[in-house]
């Protein structure tokens, strides 16, 4: 791996750290807060364990969660200013980095596969013996640590918002057949949309023939040049246009807060189906 390389790694461990320090801090951050109300979310955020990036659980005190959103890492901070500092050992080259992409691929496919699983699969396929720690430390450092992967969305916040960009809901409604009348080669359109939750205006919305990252990635944007920034996206879809890196990225960029509806729970849902014209079809 050249120096260029290895600094990508290292950049990348760092912008990961940054986005799980906004995700803990992003519900503190709100401009609006009261003094109470924010130092209220700051207790409640010290009293949780937060999933770390290299797979464990952590807790943060009071008083670091008051430093972060309050100083320079807050909201007007940027994702940047929340990176840690670069590692010691940057430069280093590691151990066989040609046979991560085939580990993170065979963790991916069967993500209840353990670390000791993928390390015996690599050294039958390819007579090279790499450990079970380090398979697991990578898979780690790029967010594929089996808890990770397993673990359910949090949804938080309050059900009705005070002002318009407080907070925005996006979802995925299923369209009609295009060609209609439905015959060989009809796909389904997908209205996407995004619902601003105080005022229930319609934000922005779009039909796509796909349900990918790449169309939520155009409607946001479309949104935000049109509305704004939002202090919370809310994906009340848990699907991959709304459960992916870019979109996590994004958010932590533009200090937006993402936050994703819990599996099963109804809460903030149903707001896109009682928006005009939003009717599903059969």
């Amino acid at each position: 791996m050249t120096a260029r390389k290895e600094d990508a790694v290292d950049h990348n461990e760092q912008e990961q750290v940054a986005l799980h320090r906004w995700a803990v801090i992003a519900e503190a951050a709100g401009e609006t807060l009261t003094a109470r109300e924010r130092g209220a979310l700051v207790r409640q955020i010290a009293v949780r364990a937060h999933p770390h990036p290299d797979g464990s659980s952590r807790r943060y005190s009071r008083g670091t969660v008051d430093r972060s959103q309050q100083g320079p890492g807050g909201r007007a901070g940027g994702l940047a200013a929340l990176m840690p500092a670069p590692r010691a050992d940057t430069g280093t080259v590691r151990a066989h980095p040609e046979l991560f992409a085939e580990a993170a691929a065979l963790r991916l496919e069967l993500p209840g596969r353990s670390a000791a699983q993928i390390a015996s699969i690599l050294y039958h396929r390819h007579g090279i013996a790499v450990s079970e720690r380090t398979v697991r430390g990578q898979l780690r450092r790029a967010g594929l640590h089996r808890e990770a992967l397993a673990a359910e969305p949090k949804a938080y916040g309050r059900y009705e918002a005070a002002r318009p960009n407080e907070r925005w809901i996006t979802d995925v409604l299923v369209g009609p057949w295009v060609p209609w009348p439905r015959r060989d080669g009809s796909v389904r359109a997908r209205l996407f949309l995004i619902v601003d939750d105080h005022s229930r205006l319609l934000v922005d919305g779009r039909f796509y023939g796909r349900e990918n990252a790449r169309a939520c990635q155009e409607l946001l944007r479309r949104a935000i040049t049109r509305r704004g920034l939002p202090q919370v996206f809310y994906a009340s879809d848990n699907g991959a246009p709304f459960a992916n890196a870019w979109l996590a990225r994004t958010c932590g960029v533009l200090g937006i807060c993402l936050v994703h509806s819990k599996p099963y729970s109804p809460e903030g849902r149903g707001k896109q189906e009682r928006a005009p014209g939003a009717a599903r079809w059969p």
